[in-house]
């Protein structure tokens, strides 16, 4: 007899022995336990779910309640079993269990001495038939699993149930640079009850950007046992300088063995989850497992050889610029547009494209982002420009400028496009004015080539009129004052009715800003400052409010004015570690509240 043979049968025979020691006080308190068959399936199968009371007690059945989970009762049966010439009574409610959801789902215990079932509900693999909520067809087969160990430096959890590993490509970043990261949190089939949440990094000198909230999941073998995998993605940003330890964490619900670590292996050899859980070999605990710390150190820009137009965009970026169509008629518009192509902080990405080049109307350029990946962190930008040109003949657009930081070479770069050639037409309008003015031109040139002389006197042929009457005092004419009258008042009412709602609107911004100072929040405080801004400008300008740009001020009000500044800390209040303090917020509502009074011209 082999030694996995005779620790089976001691196993066996022991709970047995149990069950006999344990026969008289079943009459009185009866043993009720849950089992779960399969405990691993394919999402589409059923699994069945047993709740069988050992002993004279009847007490009443609750269905269970798991979301993503669908319980029905298929069965019920009454039986008498005989253990040893001990004859005990037995009633069993067979359920069938059918998910809705891959997942690992943890069933709740059915009474306060026993523990919760776990179900682990895989996808059903491609190309692999699986028969819809039907329990008499044969299980499918288990996956086959790749197998291999834990990677470098990672460690499991002390009861070997769980492990999370971040992976980052780098070590030296820089601060507004986007660094792509995966977080993986590996957990043992049958030892983690559920994942309680997303994961997240530990400290408040980093943060995760566009996480998603379904991972990749998979299978694999871990130095023999089975793991499920999940697998996110996210940009990792940083917010200030320095040498700092990061580290990722995800909270799990795990399954603490009660028994010794020698009856504990015999439980996992033995594989039956009745045993375990008529003897209570686990209890659920919640724990936070984290991955191993990592240094990361965090650098500043350098200012040596920054552009002026650098607007913080870091990463590897291309450009390329058109114009459409590329003939038209003076007046007619054109769209400019400007690619930008690559990977690293796009949100850091702008142009200010065209500004006041001659022969040109230009407009505020309007931008757009396509990403090539979940995360956001590759794919292209695209600014369009109208453009109108105020003069015919063949016009040259200049070449594009986009400069940004590259972390690889650690040095500014700035890309730049082709000129862009366009030929121009005069406009119908403009060939019959000149037409006109070349008529008008000869008709003088003939007038003054005419003999000179007296012209002769005539009669002229004007009507007569039968009234002396002056015009405005004729009847007809008499309405017209009292209409005049009419609308002077209703433009006056029209008026005042906007100014009230011009000062219920000032109120209202000054009230949001004041109570964003208040509370510290310095993204929201510039971003209704500016929006506040810009719709007044707009009305000032006769320009749309999104069209009132950081670019616009600068060109109406001058780099040096208080209103571009406000602007600029706007577009980078969400990227500095600074805090401004209550001396900061009173100067920058005091410089809104005086351009909405009109206490300085705009």
């Amino acid at each position: 007899m082999s030694s996995g043979q005779f620790r089976s049968r001691w196993l066996f025979a022991t709970v047995l022995m149990s069950l006999l020691g344990a026969a008289t006080a079943l009459a009185d308190d009866p043993l009720v336990y849950a089992t779960i068959q399969p405990a691993q399936i394919y999402l589409g199968e059923s699994a069945q779910f047993t709740i069988t009371n050992l002993g004279d007690g009847t007490n009443p059945i609750t269905l269970p309640v798991v979301s993503g989970l669908k319980f029905e009762i298929v069965a019920r049966t009454h039986e008498i079993q005989i253990i040893n010439g001990t004859t005990l009574p037995s009633s069993s409610t067979v359920l069938r269990v059918t998910p809705q959801i891959a997942g690992i789902f943890t069933i709740p215990a059915v009474t306060p001495k026993s523990q919760p079932l776990v179900l682990q509900v895989n996808a059903a693999p491609s190309g692999v038939y699986v028969p819809r909520a039907d329990t008499r067809a044969a299980p499918l087969p288990p996956p086959i699993l790749s197998g291999g160990s834990l990677p470098k430096g990672v460690h499991l959890t002390d009861d070997g149930s769980a492990y999370v590993r971040l992976n980052i490509p780098k070590r030296e970043v820089y601060i507004g640079e986007s660094v792509p990261v995966e977080i993986e949190v590996g957990m043992r089939s049958g030892f983690v009850s559920s994942l309680n949440g997303l994961p997240k990094l530990t400290g408040d000198n980093f943060a995760l950007n566009n996480l998603s909230h379904q991972p990749e999941r998979s299978e694999r073998l871990i130095n023999g046992e089975p793991f499920v995998l999940f697998t996110w993605r996210s940009i990792l940003s940083v917010v200030k300088p320095g040498t700092f330890s990061l580290s990722a964490e995800a909270p799990l619900t795990v399954k603490i063995r009660t028994r010794s670590k020698r009856d504990a292996l015999l439980d996992d050899r033995f594989g039956d989850p009745f045993w375990q859980n008529l003897f209570g070999t686990t209890i659920p605990k919640d724990v936070d497992v984290t991955s191993p710390p990592q240094e990361l150190k965090v650098m500043e820009l350098p200012a040596e050889g920054r552009p002026a137009d650098f607007h913080g965009a870091i990463g590897t970026f291309n450009i390329v610029s058109d114009i459409a169509p590329a003939k038209a008629d003076v007046g007619d518009p054109m769209t400019l547009r400007l690619r930008i192509t690559g990977s690293g902080s796009f949100d850091r990405v702008d142009s200010t494209m065209l500004d006041r080049v001659d022969q040109w109307k230009t407009y505020p350029p309007k931008s757009s982002f396509n990403t090539s990946d979940p995360i956001g962190f590759g794919g292209m930008k695209t600014f369009e420009q109208p453009v109108i040109a105020s003069k015919p003949g063949v016009q040259t657009l200049p070449a594009l400028s986009f400069s940004y930081f590259d972390p690889n070479t650690r040095r500014y770069e700035t890309a730049r496009s082709v000129p862009l050639n366009v030929t121009i037409a005069p406009s119908l309008a403009d060939s019959t004015l000149t037409a006109r003015q070349v008529a008008a031109n000869a008709a003088a040139s003939g007038a003054l080539q005419s003999p000179a002389g007296l012209r002769p006197d005539h009669v002229g042929d004007e009507g007569t009129t039968p009234y002396l009457t002056p015009l405005y005092l004729q009847p007809k004419f008499l309405a017209i004052p009292s209409f005049l009258v009419l609308a002077f008042v209703a433009g006056w009412l029209g008026v005042r009715g906007r100014r009230d709602e011009e000062i219920r609107s000032i109120r209202l911004a000054m009230a949001q800003m004041e109570a964003a100072a208040r509370a510290g929040n310095e993204t929201l405080f510039f971003d209704s400052a500016r929006s506040t801004l810009q719709r007044l400008f707009a009305a000032q300008w006769q320009l749309l409010p999104e069209e009132v740009t950081t670019a616009e001020v600068n060109v109406r009000m001058g780099v040096d004015s208080e209103v571009h500044r406000l602007f600029a800390l706007a577009d980078e209040s969400k990227y500095s570690g600074r805090a401004p303090d209550a001396t900061d917020f009173v100067r920058w509502l005091r410089v809104v509240r005086d351009r909405l009074t009109g206490e300085k011209s705009a």
